[in-house]
Order: structure tokens, then C-alpha cells, then sequence
């Protein structure tokens, strides 16, 4: 039974109709995306206070993108975590994600890599990809792949597999990382008709994101020859790094998962799923109600 402060947190943001902004169609996804557009352009609100004392935030500028390393104080971590955040690629990060990547530092054991990658509409998600990738080859110099994970939520999950493909794809000399955590990730955008109908059963049950977003942001974020960054289902992930996926019951992600499964066991990548009942996209973002606490608990043990 999911607790009263959950609750709380789906009705409000069912009452806000976060559903139906994200929702819109033509002209009015247009005014939407340069609505988001503005909203990127703010500068982060990092919460220094929160975070100290126990942690040190180094800001780095990786060829023009801004990141923020975490680390615990007095430590020297011995591996490394790129943490990508969610928003469909449109929404910026908040002061929440920086205080998550100080819980992965502290129950890690890593030093945690965040990086102001670029977003839709006015880049593509080549260019993102792009920004990362310079951003994982300055993780390498300091650590090995091997002591290397990609954290990511949402679109973020999306990105981490996206930026293996990326690397595999154009024959990059980076290698993969070790693992990747993976938080209600997209896993093929646009989704098949299959995946579609799976999504209309849960649409009523999804007070976050609506079935027709992912038909609308597809050819904001690639053109024809970049489309398969989009589908990691459809992509040969041989010697890909084992992962970890969250999603939940109530989300319309959860009708990529049965595809997921069967990708991995086609290409022997070992897949471990953690499904959690009745829960919204990314729970796990909610630090302040009792399921969030808990599953962060599983993203710890995950990335370790």
C-alpha cells in the first residue's frame, strides 16, 4: 500500500495537470518548447548550503559545458559517476538532482559527474550527446571504464544507453562503462504500435507524461540518419554493460520493459529489473516521501 505523502504528491500532481501541459499539439508543442527554452536559460540554483558540510562541489567547464563534480569530503573515491537528469530533454535539471548526487557520492562511494548538457529545442540530440561524450572522456582520464557508471532518469536514462550507442556507432576510442542505472528510461522514441497500445492501458494511471509526447518530441531531438539514437531497443547491444532498470506500474514507460528483456537475452546483456507497484515516473525523485527513500536505496546498491 503506497503511504499517505505519496499520495499526496500523485493527486497534486494530478490536480496540476502536468499530464496535459506536456500534451499539447502543432502550434501549442511549439509555444511549449520555447517556453522550456526560456526556462534553460536560468542559471542552476545549487544548493551549497545543503550540501555542505560533508560535501566538496567542484564546477568544471568540459569544452563549454558546465559540470558540477561531487564528492564526499576527505574521500578519494575510486570510481565514478556520470549522473544525466531527466526533463525529455527539454526540462532543466533542479537543486534536487545535485542534493541526489550527494547521496550517491555518500552511499556510493563515487565521486558524482553532473553535467549542464545541452537541450531541445535549440540542439539536437547529437549535439548532446556530444557535450557528454567530452564530459565521460574527462570521467576516463581520471578513472578507468571499469570503475565507471551512467546514472540517468528518465530521458537521462534514455541518454546514458543513447551515448553508448553514440560511441559504438561512430567508432569512438572510449570504452563503455561498467554498469548502467537506469530510472524510467525511453526506450524507443517514437514507440511501435505495440508499445503504443501498451501505453493507452496505463494512460489514465500516468499523471506525468501522456502517450502522444513521445510522437511529438521525436523529430525535435533527430533527424532520419540520427533516429536510432532514440531506440536502443532496436540497436545491437552486444557487449553492452549489464544494467539496472526502474520502472514503474503506473507509469507508460513500463511498456517498453517486455522489449527490453527480450533485447538483452537476444544480445546476452544482463538486465536486472526493479518494478515498483503502483508508483508514477520517477518516483525516486521525491525525496521527501518513503518510496522515493527506498528506491534511492536500490540505486545505491546498484551503482556500487
Amino acid at each position: 500500500m503506497t503511504s499517505i505523502r505519496y499520495r499526496i504528491v500523485e493527486s497534486f500532481f494530478k490536480t496540476l495537470g502536468v499530464n496535459q501541459m506536456l500534451d499539447k499539439q502543432g502550434t501549442d508543442f511549439d509555444k511549449l518548447l520555447e517556453k522550456y527554452k526560456a526556462e534553460q536559460k536560468k542559471p542552476l540554483k545549487v544548493p551549497y548550503k545543503k550540501l555542505n558540510p560533508k560535501f566538496d562541489v567542484e564546477t568544471r567547464s568540459i569544452e563549454g559545458t558546465i559540470c558540477y563534480i561531487v564528492r564526499e569530503k576527505g574521500k578519494v573515491p575510486e570510481k565514478a559517476v556520470l549522473y544525466l537528469f531527466g526533463g525529455g530533454y527539454i526540462l532543466p535539471p533542479d537543486p534536487g538532482d545535485l542534493i541526489l548526487c550527494g547521496q550517491i557520492a555518500e552511499n556510493s562511494g563515487a565521486e558524482v559527474w553532473f553535467p549542464l548538457y545541452p537541450m531541445a529545442p535549440e540542439h539536437r540530440l547529437v549535439e548532446t550527446l556530444q557535450s557528454t561524450y567530452r564530459v565521460y572522456e574527462a570521467i576516463l582520464q581520471k578513472y578507468s571504464a571499469e570503475n565507471v557508471r551512467f546514472f540517468g532518469t528518465s530521458s537521462g536514462g534514455g541518454q546514458a544507453l543513447s551515448l553508448c550507442m553514440y560511441i559504438r556507432h561512430e567508432n569512438l576510442p572510449a570504452p563503455l562503462p561498467a554498469k548502467l542505472v537506469l530510472q524510467s528510461p525511453g526506450l524507443q522514441v517514437p514507440p511501435s504500435e505495440k508499445q503504443k497500445k501498451e501505453m493507452e492501458k496505463r494512460k489514465n494511471l500516468d499523471v506525468m507524461i501522456p502517450p502522444r509526447f513521445f510522437d511529438n518530441i521525436a523529430p525535435v531531438l533527430v533527424n532520419s540518419e540520427e533516429a536510432y539514437l532514440l531506440s536502443p531497443i532496436l540497436f545491437d547491444l552486444t557487449d553492452f554493460p549489464p544494467m539496472d532498470i526502474f520502472y514503474g506500474t503506473h507509469e507508460v514507460m513500463m511498456a517498453y520493459l517486455k522489449d527490453m528483456q527480450t533485447v538483452c537475452k537476444k544480445y546476452g546483456v544482463s538486465l536486472t529489473t526493479h518494478i515498483g507497484e503502483g508508483m508514477m515516473h520517477c518516483w525516486g525523485a521525491m525525496e521527501f516521501v518513503p518510496e522515493a527513500k527506498a528506491v534511492r536505496h536500490e540505486y545505491f546498491k546498484a551503482l556500487q
